[in-house]
């Protein structure tokens, strides 16, 4: 028979190493624990905090009636990107709310505020829907009021108050700084001439001004492209009615437009480029060149132009102003463009995890756990509705919104918003995207 104290003695030391065990788990191995620096992110992936949910009468969804910017050749995807102001319009906009259309040509934004459930509705279909990037006090939308007829408001959040209103085309956007709008669209052409697109910036945080036309008249740069409208005259009613700051450019397919700030607007055309800035309330040529322009937003506007003794040459410049500076020739070769790409000095990522140059950030791992742990409410939302199957075929749709620390999930009937593990990848998103 086993002495009564021996038998203390064993259940004292098992309780001690039990608690050490306990203690020292949590740890990594650099301090002495027995797990890996890793092992706590990743146990707590899976125990998402939920911090809403919007209950979908059936037939509304989160999607954009023929959404299309003019520089956006393919459908953006529905789940979106970062959320950055240089990306197409998506219906999650980011920690805020949901951008939704219904049957009968219906449509509303809801936010998010002050817990509880704020309605913005329209008699109109929705194209497009976007927060301003800087305070998320603006909402803009564009509304398809008819066959091609299209109309773009601004409206004051949370109040829902209407600051201006504007005939346009499928499609508006932000300046990256959230100061101002654009708006536009393609003027008539007689025949098989060149496209025009018209496009005019309008302030969101000040009284419209007189609409005024960019002349094209600045000394030492190329004349108009021919057919271009300088004078208000020679617009369309539709572009005469347009307020703002207008400015009309040769539009063709590929053509990118970039509006990094209130005052300052980029295009590239097929091989030619063109800077734009505001002054005394009226759109004017910086400068213009040949080449290949692009964007490393939102960091530096990038070019690749000839050389006369032949052969290119890369070239970057700030935002605000031309100033070009080359590259050097062992650099190594930039990806080719997609609205998807962040920037950061020496390299690129995008919200699904591509990467240029860059190994500093940690890979994305959020997604798809979200996407199994939601995996059984989404089959039980098609068990409730068939129309389900039809939205979402192959599970629920999840949008990352890392900067924001939180993830939209449409299951099906009803959209959650849920607060994202704050691993070091989201640190780091947020310092560099918000």
């Amino acid at each position: 028979m086993i002495p009564q104290r021996y038998i203390i003695a064993t259940l004292f030391i098992a309780a001690m190493l039990l608690l050490f065990a306990v203690v020292q788990a949590p740890r990594p191995v650099s301090s002495g624990g027995v797990s890996t620096a890793e092992s706590p992110a990743i146990m707590n992936l899976g125990g998402y905090e939920s911090l809403t949910e919007f209950r979908l009468v059936d037939g509304w969804a989160p999607r954009f009636q023929g959404a299309r910017d003019p520089d956006q050749s393919e459908a953006w995807p529905f789940e979106g990107g970062f959320g950055t102001p240089w990306e197409p319009a998506s219906p999650y906009l980011a920690d805020q709310g949901l951008a939704l259309n219904g049957p009968g040509g219906r449509s509303e934004v809801v936010l998010w505020r002050g817990l509880e459930w704020r309605h913005y509705r329209f008699d109109a279909p929705l194209c497009s829907a976007r927060l301003d990037p800087a305070k998320g006090n603006r909402l803009l939308v564009t509304l398809q009021m008819g066959p091609s007829r299209f109309e773009t408001r601004l409206l004051e959040v949370p109040e829902g108050r209407v600051l201006w209103s504007a005939q346009s085309g499928p499609w508006s956007r932000f300046s990256w700084d959230g100061r101002a709008a654009l708006i536009g669209f393609f003027e008539p052409s007689e025949g098989h001439g060149e496209s025009r697109l018209l496009l005019s910036a309008l302030p969101c945080d000040a009284e419209l001004a007189e609409p005024t036309l960019a002349a094209w008249d600045e000394t030492g740069l190329p004349s108009p492209p021919r057919g271009v409208a300088t004078r208000a005259e020679a617009l369309s009613e539709d572009g005469q009615d347009l307020p703002g700051m207008r400015a009309e450019i040769p539009w063709r397919p590929g053509d990118r437009l970039w509006f990094p700030r209130a005052d300052r607007l980029w295009h590239g055309g097929a091989q030619v480029w063109t800077a734009w800035g505001q002054e005394g309330g009226r759109w004017h040529r910086l400068a213009a060149g040949s080449g290949f322009l692009n964007a490393h937003p939102p960091q530096r506007m990038v070019l690749v132009a000839p050389v006369p003794e032949g052969g290119m040459i890369r070239l970057v410049s700030p935002l605000a102003k031309v100033e070009w500076a080359e590259v050097a020739a062992d650099a190594l070769p930039w990806p080719a463009w997609d609205p998807a790409w962040a920037w950061r000095d020496k390299g690129a990522l995008d919200a699904w995890d591509q990467r240029w140059n860059e190994r500093a950030l940690p890979p994305e791992r959020q997604r798809q756990t979200l996407f199994e742990s939601y995996r059984s409410e989404w089959r039980s939302a098609t068990k409730l509705r068939i129309s389900v199957k039809g939205w979402l075929p192959k599970g629920p749709e999840i949008a990352l919104r890392e900067p924001s620390g939180v993830a939209w999930i449409w299951v099906g009937d009803r959209v959650l918003l849920v607060r994202l593990v704050e691993v070091e990848r989201v640190r780091i998103l947020r310092k560099l995207l918000r």
